[in-house]
């Protein structure tokens, strides 16, 4: 790789992104002043990691290597404002091994994610405070509990089953409540806070029925900063947004989980705009028919809350779902994160059979969302190049079905980055 002249950070950045040990070795013999720099956070990278811990994460053992023997420190941790990660913050018992070998201190973190037990007893017996150490995203030792038992001793030795990390502000049940369940039944017996999304996950019946009963409404919560709300701004927020899934409510969770028993009965306690919903969403033709049968002008009585989930679905991408909300009339208006359409959504994914159903329904084409100020064609335009989806997505197509339905031809601000075709689209548009 020719790197040039360039910024001899961003020349190693490349070359550890491009899993190339041997350009990273080109990259370090060429600026012999970056091994003084390497355990800084590389450009670029998440969580400010540095070069070593983004060679970790792709697993590149050559270049591992490299690194190390160019003067990188193997424990120094990521430069990440809730908590830096380390190097034995991943989930490949052999790779640790590796990192062990060539001198990762097995701290009372690594040692309750590695199972450790031996070593977390010497770390707590040399300094109990280590109980409530901080790590990666500010989590506790808990967090990590790879078992029951680590998880048992850790309580043993004064663990709050109910302490929060900082990034996401979760328990470590929480945490755990897809990939260690039993670990996560166990904090439940040990006295930790559940909801009913926790619940539903560990198809905990009993619990479920608890929380219905102590506040009905319950059965509305969803993965979202409404029933979880960050307490401090810059936090990720909730930790299930990654374990269970936006917007998921339990009925969703309890299905995913397999447990369809008690996601049936969780159907039955919600309300009807509720249930209409969940039967757009998941294809139940039958509930829906029912409950439209029953109560035809549901979709103009709507809360807030059942209005929302098209810009959810939307949100997610699910292209089935927002077809048969539209079908049972759900209103095109309705906001959703962000304050956004459904229709910023689809501009968002560059969705363009999305958008197209939902324009031909007559939804408000210039509509502007509440944190941005953008309408769903500044959405379109800002995406094609920064979104989730910029090689996959047709930008230009739903820019130009926007454009076509009537909606203010965009004038974007000098310096705005525009894929090519979303330029043609609006150069084209702006000279009619």
């Amino acid at each position: 790789m020719d790197h040039g002249d360039g910024d001899p950070a961003r020349d190693l950045a490349s070359a550890v992104r491009a899993n190339d040990a041997a350009d990273v070795r080109r990259v370090l013999e060429r600026h012999p002043g970056l091994q003084g720099r390497l355990d800084e956070a590389l450009p670029g990278a998440a969580f400010g990691s540095t070069a070593l811990l983004e060679a970790v994460q792709r697993r590149n053992r050559e270049a591992i290597d490299v690194l190390l023997h160019a003067g990188a420190h193997i424990d120094q941790r990521s430069h990440w404002w809730a908590g830096g990660f380390g190097v034995l913050d991943q989930d490949d018992p052999d790779l640790a091994a590796f990192l062990i070998e060539r001198g990762a201190t097995v701290d009372v973190h690594a040692a309750a994610r590695l199972g450790r037990i031996d070593r977390l007893e010497e770390l707590l017996a040399g300094d109990p405070a280590l109980v409530h150490a901080r790590g990666g995203d500010g989590q506790m030792p808990l967090h990590f509990a790879a078992s029951i038992e680590v998880a048992a001793c850790l309580i043993a030795h004064g663990a709050d089953v109910d302490a929060r990390d900082i990034d996401h502000e979760s328990t470590a049940a929480q945490w755990m409540v897809r990939d260690r369940q039993v670990t996560a039944r166990y904090l439940v017996e040990r006295g930790t806070q559940t909801d009913i999304l926790m619940t539903a996950a560990l198809g905990d019946e009993p619990r479920v029925r608890q929380h219905l009963r102590a506040d009905p409404r319950s059965i509305r919560t969803a993965v979202s900063d409404r029933f979880f709300p960050k307490r401090d701004p810059r936090s990720g927020g909730s930790i299930y947004i990654w374990t269970l899934g936006a917007h998921k409510t339990a009925v969703h969770v309890a299905r995913e989980f397999g447990h369809d028993d008690l996601a049936a009965r969780l159907i039955e306690a919600a309300p009807d705009g509720m249930k209409l919903a969940l039967a757009c969403e998941t294809g139940d033709t039958a509930l829906r028919d029912a409950v439209l049968v029953a109560h035809p002008a549901i979709a103009r009585t709507l809360d807030a809350e059942d209005r929302a989930r098209l810009p959810a679905v939307a949100q997610e991408n699910d292209l089935e779902a927002v077809r048969r909300m539209l079908e049972a009339g759900w209103p095109l208006d309705a906001r959703g994160q962000h304050g956004a359409t459904a229709l910023h959504w689809a501009a968002w994914h560059g969705n363009l059979e999305m958008a197209q159903a939902i324009i031909e329904r007559g939804a408000p084409l210039d509509a502007v969302d509440q944190d941005f100020s953008g309408t769903p064609a500044a959405w379109a335009i800002y995406s094609s190049v920064h979104g989730w989806d910029p090689l996959t997505g047709d930008y230009a197509g739903v820019l130009e079905a926007l454009l076509r339905a009537g909606a203010t031809p965009p004038r974007p601000r000098p310096g705005t980055e525009l894929s090519s075709a979303i330029r043609d689209v609006v150069r084209r548009h702006l000279n009619d």
